[in-house]
């Protein structure tokens, strides 16, 4: 019984009312009384850590994080007078360690495969021939603890992806007692990573990834716990293992508290630095109770790779539970010839150990050698990678079936046997998937009566959202239908949904030991064997109600039984081009062969030419790039801030600028103004030089300033030069055209029928040939070999120079050899 503590009620009353109205304990679930309360504060910790000490409670620390304005905080309270019982009240799921009776062979050492104890078509050599052995990767294991000082498990523990959750502290080892009750969990690890070539029990499958282990199933599992275990340590834990669920009694119908479901959406969203972290988990040992898996939320949801087990033969174990949402099997059960070792407590090897719980374990070994191959798939790589290489010929099942994308598919192994030499080719060549797709059709409402013995079937017409691009599915990974029904009796009612293309997912079969009243209350059921198929059409929902004996004799007749279809969920995926050969209506003609999602250029899958993308993450498919941006390997990537088109992105690559900005001469740079020694070029909007001892200029001829060796001289019209003193024109001598002084030899230009020697115009025929000089006694001699004309036999007494030396000689005004000399002043050319 309860003692009310009118106190502790008004306590938590006053912390409900500061906090806000959410409530996160359902109320159709048992109510066990346990010492924790889960309190969900919209601010910071601060906030929750006040509010605790202002109720008397204490702040043990934060849950999850599945937003940045919720926390999700943990408090315990200790009232004087109040017994530990009494203190708290909190919602528990009850959950059961899916183990099994039957024998299992694990991967034994030194082994070849399909030899007697090794795992044939698995394929796990192939994947260590081909280097893979899990290094790098880190998988935890959520259940009663692991044995970290096992000689099997020592070289790979990893301390900081372990926990116990139990007992609130950083040792996973379990509790010890007479029966090893609690050795499961060390099972599961050995499974996992066990060491190779130690001479103990046996290898993992990913014997050099780092393993370790949250004990949080030796006490109670509340929600709580289940959610800090699935969120520990998200940004090191790449893999977390489960092996256990609600209750395989067939009459349960249980999944994860709000809690858990926030940490499992989170761990998707934010883990491996937003691939996704990825969860493992058994699909369930109630065969022998005609139990079916759709009634386990934790195995039932998108978020989770749900494994079943298979013997060596390829039969059905007794305990296997059928359903739609398991996506592949592993071996488990053998005959006893088949037996396989695992480790045991008190660092003993086991050959107890089976059913899917096996399953799970050996398939995040699986997948550790995966992610090893490509440390880059999300959580949705993984699953598109295990449903294209596993394989179902091995396996033998009466419901066998061809989805309408070609994938063999059953409700007892998924997609098939997990293939790990297949998986790891796959992810060492696989493309990410594109961005998930959500469509949520419009729920139907309406309220029909099932007739018993007979089947309520409803109709609904998909369009895959099409008119939202944002959300629009062409091709479906999961499918999720949630259902509200009332009726009498559950056991009795068997649900069916039919896609398009005609595939038959068995949401739920006939349980006869459930003998629940309540029905179904927004139950959501998933189904995967529509994988790539189309999303779009007439979409079928068949329940069945078959009458039991175990109705009340008032059940006859014709009871009223509700049907409400809430919403379906299709989630995108990317084989659009590997699933068919057209897509409805016609792509952008910037898509590639991949095809497209709709008809814009925003929708291609892939593009033709080249990308855009833009800061919400949504691109577009461009032939060319646009202004202000460049190509790059298919990729439009933007140009320096004062480009209009660049060759790069940085500011000295560009070819045009923006407006009010000019391209420099011989730099490739965009600047709003001209700078020293540039002039700006009106007509080719560019800032061109000035003349070498320009520091400033007009134009290529006009300096305005000169550099500190030089002078600066007014312009001046034929027949003027410009005097440096004054500053104005004078007038040349009357023998020049144009000249740079005064006086006759300093002539620069002269007119028609004279030529220039050593600065006077003197006629022409008063001259010498070419590479001659007229002596003082009238005869021609030649100038020296440097020379084209001159005014003696030296070097120095060149008027102008051979060829390939400079020609304009005359605007040197102290130097008056043929080398290369500088412009002194801005002249104009002869």
């Amino acid at each position: 019984g309860v003692i009310e503590d009118g106190n502790l009620i008004s306590r938590l009353v006053c912390i409900v009312n500061e906090v806000g109205p959410h409530c996160l304990m359902p109320l159709c679930q048992t109510i066990i009384y346990t010492n924790d309360w889960a309190i969900r504060i919209d601010g910071a910790p601060a906030s929750a850590d006040s509010i605790a000490e202002k109720y008397g409670f204490h702040n043990l620390g934060q849950v999850n994080s599945p937003s940045l304005h919720m926390i999700i905080i943990l408090f315990y309270c200790s009232l004087p007078n109040v017994s530990f019982a009494e203190t708290k009240l909190a919602f528990m799921i009850r959950l059961q360690c899916k183990w099994g009776k039957t024998l299992h062979r694990s991967i034994a050492k030194h082994c070849s495969e399909g030899s007697q104890g090794c795992p044939s078509y698995m394929n796990i050599e192939g994947a260590w021939r081909r280097g893979h052995t899990g290094k790098g990767v880190v998988v935890s294991i959520l259940d009663d603890g692991i044995e970290r000082e096992h000689p099997d498990l020592r070289p790979n523990f990893d301390p900081f992806a372990s926990y116990d959750f139990n007992g609130n502290d950083d040792d996973p080892t379990p509790r010890y007692d007479s029966s090893n009750d609690n050795s499961h969990g060390t099972k599961c690890a050995g499974m996992v990573a066990a060491a190779a070539n130690n001479s103990q029990c046996t290898v993992g499958i990913s014997f050099n990834a780092r393993i370790g282990g949250i004990r949080m199933l030796d006490g109670d599992v509340t929600d709580i716990v289940e959610a800090q275990s699935l969120s520990f340590r998200q940004q090191h834990i790449d893999i977390y293992s489960a092996s256990w669920g609600p209750e395989d009694d067939g009459r349960t119908v249980e999944g994860p508290g709000p809690l858990a479901r926030l940490a499992l959406d989170n761990g998707i969203r934010t883990g491996r630095k937003g691939r996704g972290s990825i969860f493992v988990w058994a699909s369930g040992n109630g065969g022998r109770s005609r139990d079916h898996c759709s009634c386990d939320g934790y195995t039932n949801s998108i978020y989770t790779i749900s494994i079943s087990s298979t013997t060596h033969s390829g039969a059905r174990p007794d305990y296997l539970e059928p359903c739609p949402s398991t996506l592949a099997s592993t071996y488990s059960s053998f005959s006893t010839d088949r037996q396989g070792v695992t480790l045991d407590l008190k660092q003993g090897c086991s050959k107890e150990h089976s059913g899917t719980s096996v399953s799970a374990p050996m398939a995040a070994g699986v997948i550790a050698l995966a992610l090893e191959a490509n440390p880059l798939l999300t959580w949705r790589d993984v699953q598109h990678i295990i449903v294209r290489t596993s394989q179902a010929s091995h396996l033998t099942s009466p419901d066998w079936h061809t989805n309408g994308a070609g994938y063999q598919v059953s409700h007892l192994y998924g997609f098939g046997l997990l293939d790990a030499e297949s998986m790891v080719k796959e992810a060492e060549r696989w493309r990410l998937v594109p961005s998930q797709h959500v469509c949520k059709e419009a729920p139907t409402q309406e309220s029909r009566t099932i007739p018993p013995g007979l089947v309520l079937r409803s109709v609904y017409e998909s369009t895959g959202c099409s008119h939202h691009p944002l959300q629009h599915i062409v091709y479906l990974e999961h499918v999720v239908i949630r259902v509200t029904i009332t009726h009498s009796h559950r056991g009795d009612l068997s649900v069916t949904l039919t896609s398009p293309a005609g595939t038959k997912s068995q949401l739920l079969a006939n349980r006869p030991l459930d003998h629940s009243t309540e029905g179904f209350q927004s139950w959501e059921f998933m189904t995967t064997h529509c994988w790539g198929e189309k999303a779009s059409g007439e979409w079928s929902l068949e329940v069945l109600d078959t009458p039991s004996q175990q109705r009340d004799n008032s059940e006859t007749g014709l009871p009223c039984y509700t049907l409400t279809i809430i919403q379906y969920h299709k989630n995108y995926t990317r084989y659009q081009i590997l699933f068919v050969s057209f897509l409805p209506g016609r792509c952008d003609p910037e898509c590639s062969e991949d095809g497209c999602e709709g008809p814009g250029p925003q929708q291609c899958v892939t593009c033709l030419h080249l990308f855009l993308k833009f800061k919400n993450n949504s691109r577009t498919c461009v032939s060319v790039c646009p202004v202000g941006f460049w190509g790059d390997r298919r990729r439009c990537k933007k140009c320096f801030s004062s480009c209009e088109m660049c060759t790069g992105s940085r500011s000295d690559q560009c070819a045009t600028c923006r407006a009010g900005h000019y391209l420099t001469e011989g730099t490739n740079s965009c600047t709003a103004s001209c700078g020293d020694n540039y002039y700006l070029d009106h007509d080719a909007n560019m800032c061109r030089k000035c003349s070498e001892n320009c520091l400033r200029c007009t134009s290529a001829n006009i300096c305005t300033e000169c550099k500190s060796e030089g002078k600066c001289v007014p312009e001046c019209p034929d027949g003027f030069y410009g005097d440096e003193d004054t500053q104005e024109c004078e007038e040349c001598h009357s023998d020049c055209v144009t000249c740079s002084g005064p006086d006759s030899d300093d002539c620069v230009s002269c007119e028609e029928g004279k030529s220039r020697e050593e600065g006077e115009c003197v006629s022409k025929q008063d001259s010498c040939p070419v590479k001659t000089f007229l002596t003082g006694e009238g005869e021609c001699e030649a100038c020296h070999a440097s020379c084209d004309s001159c005014s003696g036999e030296e070097k120095s007494q060149c008027k102008t120079c051979a060829k390939g030396l400079p020609d304009d000689i005359s605007a040197c005004q102290f130097v008056r050899m043929c080398v290369v000399c500088a412009r002194l002043f801005p002249v104009r050319s002869p």
